[in-house]
């Protein structure tokens, strides 16, 4: 059984954090095609994306060099 196909109990709050993962996992991906208002709401969405995970990972690394701080 795979991590994607395994399905397991969790409580209240991780029912909703697992239902929004199972939505953004299986979402249609967005494709450069149709009309102008599309194409823009792609191009929005890779934005959006790069800027979101630029963001997580300058905010772990901050996390991990204050831990490393902490310890050091």
């Amino acid at each position: 059984m795979s991590a994607v196909t395994m399905h397991h109990t969790t409580p209240a709050t991780g029912s909703r954090v697992a239902h929004l993962v199972d939505t953004v996992r299986w979402a249609p991906a967005p494709r450069f095609e149709g009309d102008a208002a599309h194409k823009w709401r792609f191009v929005g969405y890779v934005g959006g994306s790069m800027l979101a995970w630029t963001a997580a990972g300058l905010l772990l690394a901050a996390g991990i060099g204050r831990l490393i701080g902490l310890l050091g």
